[in-house]
């Protein structure tokens, strides 16, 4: 807690030299840093905030008190001492009422992002009507249920409908496809893949892909099984989500939810062009090699085939190692042996990968050129 008479003299600072200019980058930056620390619970936050902006005790306790001066934060009796404010809206929607995304938006979600920065407003658009729109027309539910979080660093929405559930929608048209038994595990890696559509007459099936793509973190909960990108782990996003609903719905179809800073520097146009380039079109994907793999590691031909399936549809493909330790050589030579002598000019490229995976993929394209 701060000391009161240590507040008192600050307040009496401010009103004689005026507060810290708010558009000062340095400041707006210590802030936010700062901020971020309290948010997820670092005790250090105070340390850290002075030591990597090379700044004074006197001005980190200044940011904590325009901070609080500014409902930004309050004091709470935890460890930290501090918790960022965070305003909460539910929003319940009937199908029978005959549901339109962009009506939705305009009317319970805009105005609650009118002080965000553009660029998080236009993504925004976006996302919550694609997401909103695979509700209304691909779940096969009664309800659907929003639950929007804000507080001065991000804003959280969640999607949520009572229908059939995700997972089980593309099963149903996967095991059609491939004319065999498939599970969520083969459910996902199609999401993760793109492309994939359960509509193709009315759905190109871009809309998770490029939405999770301009997100933060992005995560579809259905039937115990998590979809998930960011950078933090999956259960953190999604369980306060989900506490809010298991007391309110008999059961959960599928749960989306989304962050994005109030701030993001990212675009639009920067991330369409990064997998679809308008020259191109959706021609580019990423394959989270670690976030496919039952068995801890990709070593199995018939795990690659299931990755590999409908991959010919792209140009350029990019397969993430991050967190693979071992390459087995059946997954190995089935993709970068078999699949590359089948499509040729199709690019595939190993990202983030460590010795031991570029070893056996070297390994497996010297067999390639020896048998030609």
């Amino acid at each position: 807690m701060l000391n009161s008479e240590y507040r008192k003299s600050m307040v009496q600072k401010r009103e004689r030299e005026g507060n810290m200019p708010v558009g000062n980058i340095r400041y707006e930056s210590s802030k936010r840093y700062l901020l971020e620390k309290i948010r997820a619970g670092d005790t250090e936050y105070f340390q850290k905030t002075k030591d990597n902006f090379c700044i004074s005790e006197e001005e980190v306790q200044q940011l904590l008190e325009n901070c609080l001066r500014d409902a930004i934060i309050i004091e709470k009796d935890t460890g930290i001492g501090f918790e960022l404010v965070c305003r909460e809206w539910d929003f319940v929607y009937n199908q029978k009422a005959g549901l339109s995304e962009d009506r939705i938006y305009s009317g319970d979600i805009q105005s609650i992002l009118k002080n965000d920065k553009k660029e998080a407003k236009q993504i925004w658009s976006y996302v919550f009507s694609e997401i909103m729109n695979n509700a209304i027309e691909h779940s096969k539910s009664q309800m659907i249920y929003c639950h929007v979080k804000k507080d001065y660093l991000y804003t959280e929405i969640s999607i949520t409908d009572d229908g059939i559930g995700i997972f089980e929608n593309i099963k149903s048209v996967l095991s059609g496809m491939l004319k065999q038994h498939v599970d969520n595990q083969d459910a996902l890696i199609e999401l993760y893949k793109g492309k994939f559509t359960t509509n193709k007459e009315s759905h190109s099936g871009e809309g998770i892909f490029f939405s999770s793509k301009l997100m933060d973190e992005f995560a579809v909960w259905s039937d115990n099984a998590v979809f998930h990108t960011g950078y933090y782990k999956e259960d953190k996003l999604v369980q306060s989500h989900l506490i809010a609903y298991y007391t309110k719905l008999k059961r959960i179809g599928t749960m989306v939810v989304m962050k994005l800073s109030n701030q993001t520097n990212r675009t639009m146009k920067e991330v369409f062009d990064m997998f679809a380039p308008i020259d191109e079109g959706f021609s580019r994907t990423v394959i989270p090699v670690k976030d496919t793999c039952l068995c801890g590691e990709p070593v199995a031909r018939s795990h690659a085939r299931r990755v590999l399936f409908r991959l010919e549809e792209f140009k350029h493909i990019d397969f993430d190692f991050a967190g693979v330790e071992f390459m087995g050589q059946g997954f190995a030579d089935e993709v970068f042996r078999v699949f590359q002598n089948k499509y040729p000019d199709i690019e595939l490229r190993a990202i983030n990968a460590n010795e031991s995976v570029l070893g056996m993929i070297k390994h497996v394209r010297f067999n390639m050129t020896a048998t030609q």
